[in-house]
């Protein structure tokens, strides 16, 4: 079988990862397909397509989107007719309004079935680049034999927001390998100085919907309550407009000992910062399925965060949840973790059992995934 994989758009974080991850476990379980993949450039793809079998990787290094529309409608099904796929995979939520043989589409960015309160205070440029992503997203449906998504909960939002009535299968996160087979041993550098206080690490790019500016609410907020605790934050200025002036809040406020940032982590070091910090702290408004949450779970952190359905359909017990609106509510869960006795020895545990016991490896989900690509192959209608 030849299958075709558009990796092309996958450059935020958590896309990265998941593209990354898929791909490479689908060269591991079916190395006698023929692959195309287009992949973005400098974010890990190259090494990932060089260990997969009877792989033609195609890089796209997209400049805006006009350059992005013609390079999809123009070089891209070129490049497809050569290649002759017998289906196509689009991931990070992009798959063609024309394919030449039947589709699936791995819809990643919760924007396009969360409502807009979740990512309100995203610039207006982003907002109506959402906008533009969930257009496609109806357009290509008709022709798009099956979907993926990463939860039971992202599969009831799509039905209800496009009232898709075809074939959605769940193709959940797992743990990232290069993040499992990091090293857990000496302490960061950037941790040192925070030795004996509460550290909650608090992984992720920047992005307007993380709520991140609310960490900064809530230490303005309860400064002396909070005096022996501190927030890892691992962000860059130039990763959002919003990001650079959210430093400089950080800053002006005077709260750079309680609110560390330590700059966009390597996954294959993220052991380390997870082994030294004493919870996982993350008070999103929006998530598909963050692979941050199993990553605590495997390095044994316990899990501080918000009290919404992706959160919980993840975590399940095996978190202290909060309203993410409330810097109350958020200062009520930390306290908990600091002043319940084995609480969270207890929610290690849980989340270890619950790791074990309710999500797969990338290699059992490539199975899946694998099987329902030849399946619509096979058919190739709309079930």
């Amino acid at each position: 079988m030849r299958i075709a994989i558009l990796s092309h758009g996958a450059r935020g974080a958590g896309a990265t990862s998941v593209a990354r991850n898929l791909i490479a476990a689908l060269g591991r379980v079916a190395p006698e397909e023929h692959y195309l993949i287009t992949i973005p450039p400098g974010l890990g793809f190259e090494s990932v397509c060089e260990g997969v079998p009877n792989c033609q990787a195609i890089r796209f290094g997209q400049s805006n989107l006009l350059h992005r529309w013609f390079w999809e409608n123009r070089t891209l099904p070129h490049l497809l007719r050569e290649h002759r796929p017998d289906v196509l995979l689009g991931l990070a939520d992009r798959g063609l309004t024309d394919p030449p043989c039947p589709q699936a589409v791995l819809i990643h960015r919760p924007q396009l079935f969360y409502p807009v309160k979740h990512y309100a205070s995203d610039t207006v440029r982003n907002r109506l680049l959402f906008r533009y992503h969930a257009a496609h997203l109806r357009h290509s449906l008709p022709h798009t034999q099956l979907l993926l998504c990463q939860t039971e909960a992202a599969r009831e939002r799509l039905r209800a927001v496009y009232g898709y009535k075809g074939r959605i299968e769940i193709c959940p996160n797992a743990v990232s390998v290069f993040a499992a087979t990091s090293s857990t041993d000496q302490m960061p550098e950037a941790l040192k100085p925070l030795t004996g206080k509460t550290k909650l690490f608090c992984l992720t790019r920047y992005y307007a919907h993380k709520n991140l500016e609310r960490i900064v609410e809530l230490f303005r907020t309860y400064r002396e309550a909070l005096v022996n605790t501190a927030v890892i934050i691992t962000i860059a200025p130039e990763q959002h407009p919003h990001a650079a002036r959210l430093l400089a809040d950080i800053r002006k406020a005077g709260l750079q000992e309680h609110i560390v940032n330590v700059g966009p982590v390597p996954q294959e070091k993220l052991g380390t910062y997870y082994h030294h910090c004493d919870a996982l702290f993350l008070p999103t408004f929006l998530e598909s399925f963050s692979g941050t949450y199993l990553e605590a779970m495997h390095f044994g952190v316990p899990i501080l965060t918000s009290d919404l359905d992706f959160a919980h359909v993840v975590c399940g017990d095996a978190a202290v949840y909060f309203d993410p609106w409330s810097v109350t509510s958020i200062l009520d869960a930390i306290r908990r973790i600091q002043n319940e006795p084995g609480l969270a020895a207890d929610l290690v545990e849980r989340g270890r059992r619950r790791l074990s016991g309710f999500f797969r490896s990338w290699d059992e989900i490539a199975t899946d995934l694998h099987r329902w690509l030849r399946e619509i192959a096979n058919g190739g209608s709309v079930r």
